[in-house]
């Protein structure tokens, strides 16, 4: 029996009771409660290299992985290093059902940020380059 992952068009105002059904849907609890940080547009995940906390921010401020939490300050220097989002084309599994139904909800906003989180950044520390989604597991998982 196939399922359809819950419907994301309420995501950016509530997304838990949607995110809830989405770990029963794939068996992948983590992600029931970190697809909650598409409404914030950030993640906090160490570096699998060098562990130093990079901030993975995609939204309103950009796209890119930084180690300074005031990166949204418009008088920041941080480094900023573009992230690597996956291409739409390549996704799979929950990824890729997530981003379908997004998309078939009419919430290509959303849609575009799980390329993102679904994708690979670049520590702004030591600069390698990582899974985003790895790393959210790795921290919560």
């Amino acid at each position: 029996m196939t399922t359809e992952p819950p419907s994301p068009r309420d995501w950016p105002h509530r997304p838990s009771p949607h995110c809830e059904g989405i770990d029963s849907f794939q068996g992948v609890e983590i992600w029931g409660e970190q697809l909650d940080g598409l409404n914030d547009e950030e993640y906090e995940v160490p570096c699998p290299a060098c562990s130093a906390e990079n901030f993975i921010a995609f939204g309103k401020y950009g796209f890119f992985s930084t180690t300074d939490s005031m990166y949204m300050e418009p008088s920041t220097t941080a480094r900023q290093v573009p992230l690597r989002p996956q291409a739409p084309a390549t996704l799979e599994g929950l990824a890729q059902r997530l981003y379908s139904r997004a998309l078939a909800d009419g919430q290509s906003d959303i849609a575009r940020k799980l390329t993102y989180v679904f994708g690979n950044a670049q520590c702004a520390e030591c600069d390698a380059v990582f899974s985003v989604e790895e790393a959210i597991v790795s921290r919560w998982g």
